[in-house]
């Protein structure tokens, strides 16, 4: 795993594209507007919270992720964050693809092992994602790596269009 490169964004566009159609075939709206975008990628890149994994040569995956208060955590729904002893001092992982090439290798555990020890390194020891209520295959990604559901958030993943997503945690205690 490294952190994403400008030249890198040709091929994460086209994991997000492939995820998408996948997402549809599977009968989810997850994703199914503009978002994410090349826009989105460029954005992760300038704030430094892009990473890919790679395998041999080839960009088989991709996230962003960023520690410190994330703006769509704030508001949880239908429980709670549990408590870290550090209100806004933790770990988000965002919009985690895998290519279509590399489907079915079981490298999305390894990739969230990765972004974990990166941002363990790094002091965090509070992580939080979230997924689609439909995306089963992702949930069971996320409880495989120990998370726990903590309740629901709400994304605004098009203009004027916000959708339910479950909210994990995963406290690591030292």
């Amino acid at each position: 795993m490294r952190r994403a490169q400008a030249r890198d964004v040709s091929e994460i566009v086209a994991i997000l594209q492939t995820a998408k159609g996948y997402l549809k075939e599977q009968g989810i709206d997850q994703w199914q507007s503009d978002y994410p975008n090349e826009a989105t990628i460029q954005a992760d890149l300038d704030a430094q919270q892009g990473f890919v994994l790679v395998v041999g040569d080839e960009v088989a995956g991709y996230a962003a992720a960023f520690e410190g208060e994330d703006p769509l955590y704030t508001d949880i729904k239908e429980g709670s964050w549990a408590d870290s002893g550090h209100e806004h001092d933790y770990a988000s992982l965002h919009r985690v693809a895998m290519s279509d090439k590399f489907r079915g290798q079981r490298l999305t555990p390894r990739f969230f092992t990765a972004l974990i020890s990166f941002f363990y390194a790094r002091g965090a020891r509070d992580f939080r994602i979230d997924t689609h209520p439909g995306n089963l295959p992702m949930q069971k990604v996320i409880a495989n790596n120990g998370f726990e559901k903590c309740g629901s958030v709400d994304m605004l993943e098009a203009e004027h269009i916000s959708t339910k997503r479950f909210a994990y945690q995963l406290l690591i205690n030292d």
